[in-house]
């Protein structure tokens, strides 16, 4: 059996690195799209119905997709985008952290090893059926630290997990002014 790959790709709003994941499975069939939100973006579901309808191609979309809730049909499909992992970091942030005034840095990383936990089970489980996955992040890097507790540890938080899921990656992209600059 063919081995799988991880793929990572981050970089500002509107970057291009929905656009990037979605082209790198244009001409695949057989396409899970993973939308940690309800809705998705115009341009995005534009993109995948054209694909799907001048390539005969089927893509499904699950929306409000968790990922330690759920289900991915590992086995029929061999081509899966991630959308949006700091997302779904700041979904899980809120939950555990948003009515707190702070944490210790011991609950801190708990926290991002359980995070790190489902992701990774996400990705193993498709790598090891020969499965590739498309994971898309935010980077939160270039902004100043924000001055709102929560707000603090959702980024420190996501950093830390955008570091390690960027290092466990086959490639890791950089997305700016819909270019992507491959970095690993």
């Amino acid at each position: 059996m063919d081995k799988g790959k991880m793929i990572f790709v981050t970089g500002s709003a509107m970057s291009g690195k929905s656009r990037f994941a979605v082209s790198r499975f244009s001409d695949n069939d057989r396409v899970q799209y993973l939308c940690t939100d309800s809705d998705m973006d115009d341009k995005v579901l534009t993109r995948i119905i054209i694909n799907q309808l001048q390539k005969d191609l089927r893509w499904d979309i699950i929306r409000n997709f968790d990922v330690d809730q759920t289900p991915v049909n590992y086995k029929d499909f061999k081509c899966f985008v991630f959308d949006n992992l700091a997302d779904w970091v700041y979904r899980k942030t809120m939950d555990r952290f948003g009515v707190s005034t702070g944490c210790s840095q011991k609950e801190m990383e708990l926290f991002v090893e359980d995070l790190l936990f489902s992701v990774c089970m996400l990705m193993s489980e498709i790598t090891k059926n020969g499965g590739t996955i498309v994971i898309i992040s935010a980077e939160t890097g270039f902004s100043p630290a924000p001055f709102d507790v929560i707000e603090n540890i959702y980024r420190e938080v996501l950093c830390t997990v955008n570091q390690r899921i960027a290092n466990m990656s086959d490639e890791a992209y950089f997305s700016f002014s819909g270019l992507q600059l491959k970095v690993k």
